[in-house]
């Protein structure tokens, strides 16, 4: 048994609240610097060791020295790759993302989705009209055909009911080609139940979508509904983009 001292532990992470606010953008802007910030930050911390005494002394007590600049390497920089769709090619910004290419354009190899079930609490209700509605208006931009899919809505948020629902819904279908499920908010037992049963007891792609990325401003579900349409396409099969591989 391990026994903590409350007074001396700290608590990691950031709780549901924090997650909802900008916190999530200010840790995600910190921990995302680019090269010249990360020079900048730890010739920034040398000179504060430099310019204190105590810390000189405690390692002058461990018998280390500090080289007050950072250790310099010749690079090479790579030529940027052109990324292929179906029906264009392109060279990716500076920071080398893609997505609004690969929304807006279609893909090399796009699989239509003409038989698959939804499933979602009662509660949530509008929400999955909303998430249907940017399916359908987003769908084709990226070449995809999507059908109105076989809907089970579930009265209570419980993982027995989220099994017993997909359980029915694969057996009254001949061949269901997508699993989609809402859940009411990120819980690791209702992901891991889902995932467990649509891998190995009844294997079906399947995608988890927690309800709280989806509420907001309709821009924020448009979004967040394009990154799950790409996962989709390569679970079922599809090829989003590529890229020139000489012999």
């Amino acid at each position: 048994m391990v026994v903590l001292v409350p007074e001396l532990t700290f608590l990691t992470g950031l709780s549901d609240q924090q997650r909802n606010s900008r916190m999530v953008k200010e840790v995600m802007w910190e921990m995302m610097q680019s090269p010249r910030q990360h020079y900048m930050r730890l010739t920034s911390l040398l000179q504060q060791i430099r310019g204190s005494p105590e810390a000189s002394r405690e390692l002058e007590c461990w018998g280390l020295h500090l080289d007050m600049d950072i250790c310099r390497t010749q690079g090479h920089i790579l030529p940027s790759e052109r990324i292929n769709l179906r029906h264009r090619s392109f060279f990716p910004e500076e920071d080398l993302s893609w997505h609004r290419e690969v929304t807006k354009e279609v893909s090399i190899s796009a699989i239509s989705v003409n038989s698959w079930l939804l499933v979602y609490p009662r509660r949530l209700q509008q929400l999955a009209k909303d998430l249907l509605a940017a399916v359908r208006s987003t769908c084709g931009a990226m070449g995809m055909q999507v059908g109105q899919p076989t809907v089970q809505e579930l009265r209570d948020e419980r993982i027995e009911s989220y099994v017993k629902s997909i359980r029915s819904g694969l057996g009254s279908q001949e061949k269901v080609q997508l699993l989609v499920c809402i859940t009411p908010r990120n819980r690791d037992d209702v992901y891991g139940a889902i995932k467990k049963l649509c891998c190995v007891q009844a294997p079906v792609p399947s995608q988890v979508i927690n309800a709280q990325s989806l509420m907001g401003h309709p821009g924020k579900i448009r979004s967040v509904v394009q990154k799950v349409l790409l996962q989709i396409n390569c679970k079922l099969g599809g090829q989003l983009w590529g890229v020139d591989i000489p012999l």
